[in-house]
């Protein structure tokens, strides 16, 4: 349970954990709203049995896991487990259509956005619980992350349209800044995959997330309050957005700058 404290100062860890919690805390909301789950997370066939009641389910255990995520001590582990327990369910849930369309860089992105987060909630959860494979869980976590940042950054490449239109139409060259945000994505993955200034990649890759959050996802969403994709996004942005900084603020951990 000393583990982190004595490695990582508390308010490092602070508001990044904060984040996350609110992120998967109002991804859950949302579920529990609507009883589906959330837009970025299907695909859940729609012939699953009693398919509402589990996205409802799903939902409740999201907002436990962010609740749990701001109380301390053994809470708060259970919260981070919890927290993984679910987001890898959403990895696992993507792998079957990235096996179907292998190439479709559309279906990896799904996976991408779900490991991203796992592979933050699974750092803080094992360090902060004190096992013996924190280490190890730490190093796949940095692969994970890292390789699901290339990913983004692709994705920006593939769909450069689709992303520039994404872009308050007040800033200028958005076809350009669509394939500028989408290098830094593949730049800050190729440093955290590579140990080289993992930490300040981290953190630059949160900065440009949050700003998505501030200049993309919350002008949309006071645009269309009513429109639940919206919100969606909005939150799972917070949550990338989160899980960056929590990585940048646990890679020192390893020594690596």
């Amino acid at each position: 349970m000393n583990a982190l404290r004595h490695d990582t100062p508390p308010g490092t860890t602070a508001l990044p954990l904060a984040a996350l919690a609110v992120g998967v805390g109002a991804l859950g909301v949302l579920s529990l709203g609507s009883g589906d789950f959330a837009f970025q997370w299907q695909p859940v066939p729609p012939d699953v049995p009693a398919r509402g009641t589990l996205a409802m389910a799903t939902g409740a255990l999201e907002v436990a896991a962010a609740v749990l995520l701001l109380l301390p001590g053994r809470l708060r582990a259970i919260g981070a487990w919890l927290a993984t327990a679910l987001l890898l369910g959403w990895v696992a849930l993507h792998v079957p259509p990235v096996v179907r369309h292998p190439a479709s860089i559309g279906d990896w992105l799904g996976i991408a956005e779900a490991a991203a987060m796992a592979s933050a909630a699974l750092m803080f959860a094992a360090a902060w619980s004190g096992i013996a494979a924190a280490g190890a869980a730490r190093r796949g976590a940095f692969v994970a992350f890292g390789l699901s940042a290339l990913v983004f950054g692709l994705s920006h490449f593939k769909y450069a349209e689709f992303t520039a239109a994404m872009i308050p139409p007040w800033l200028p060259a958005r076809i350009p800044l669509a394939y500028v945000t989408g290098a830094a994505h593949a730049l800050a993955g190729l440093a955290i995959l590579t140990g080289i200034r993992r930490t300040l990649a981290a953190w630059l890759e949160a900065a440009m997330m949050a700003s998505f959050v501030v200049l993309v996802h919350a002008p949309r969403v006071l645009a269309h309050p009513d429109i639940r994709l919206e919100w969606t996004m909005l939150f799972v942005a917070v949550t990338l957005s989160a899980s960056a900084a929590l990585v940048a603020a646990m890679s020192g951990r390893d020594g690596a700058r």
